[in-house]
């Protein structure tokens, strides 16, 4: 092997620099969607006797099933994880699991603002990263346009649902309820 080339699990070709670019790129989108499925399930968790538990339990399932939806894509393109990276996902989910923005799964003040910022944030990535995959599946059939199309419409819902719910409950977080 050169020195220019890294191989992974291509199907024992190297891999080019923008493959390489990619592999990167979609491994650290695997390694947030695993801490994004622990932040949803957490605030699922915070919300589940309110009346957007519902809502948010969903989301937590659409979640787990988008994570799924880009680990097939990055398998469909032969691009596997470095073992070395295995190690950053497992403890990016633990940390997220343990709810560090609302450890005490209040919806109330900052906390409870901080959770829903949070997932608003990490649905907006997730979002560039289905346009992103959009714009690549035009010259790469392997990605599948239909199936980001309809990731990136599910993450565009998901957004819309969680901007409501945070401004629904905004004032509730930060007004005095004896006022």
């Amino acid at each position: 092997m050169n020195a220019g080339q890294h191989g992974s699990n291509t199907g024992g070709r190297s891999e080019t620099g923008g493959e390489r670019s990619l592999a990167a790129y979609l491994h650290s989108h695997l390694i947030a969607a695993a801490a994004g499925e622990r932040l949803f399930k957490q605030a699922a968790k915070s919300w589940e006797d309110s009346p957007h538990g519902q809502t948010l339990g969903r989301l937590w399932l659409e979640v787990t099933d988008d994570k799924t939806a880009l680990q097939g894509i990055t398998d469909g393109l032969g691009l596997t994880v470095p073992a070395y990276k295995e190690p950053f996902a497992w403890i990016g989910a633990q940390v997220a699991s343990l709810g560090p923005l609302n450890p005490l799964h209040s919806r109330t003040g900052a906390p409870g603002q901080l959770e829903l910022e949070a997932l608003i944030s990490a649905v907006t990535g997730k979002s560039l990263l289905w346009k992103t995959l959009a714009l690549l599946a035009r010259s790469d059939t392997r990605i599948g346009q239909e199936r980001v199309t309809n990731l990136l419409a599910r993450a565009t819902g998901q957004l819309r649902e969680l901007e409501e719910i945070l401004l629904e409950t905004a004032a509730e977080r930060f007004t005095d309820a004896s006022q």
